[in-house]
């Protein structure tokens, strides 16, 4: 597990270990989604004449990427636990 036990992400979640998969796919599907909406964001941005805007959606874009990883980490990692 990367970080926290099981239980700790279930507290955390407000869910049981059982529903705990499901809880955290759900989580990666949701920054997923967060995800796209930036991309779109940042490419309608690219070419804008404020490149201190463009800069800041670029690194939220590299953020939110990083963010979705470590999710995936997490989810891959309470799968492997609880298999």
């Amino acid at each position: 597990m990367r970080t926290g036990s099981l239980l700790e992400w279930a507290q955390l979640l407000g869910v049981g270990p059982d529903d705990l998969p499901a809880q955290t796919r759900a989580l990666v599907r949701g920054v997923d989604i967060l995800d796209e909406a930036i991309v779109a964001l940042r490419a309608m941005l690219h070419t804008c004449p404020d490149r201190e805007l463009d800069r800041a959606v670029m690194q939220l874009e590299r953020q939110v990427a990083e963010v979705a990883g470590l999710l995936r980490e997490v989810h891959q990692d309470v799968v492997r636990e609880l298999s």
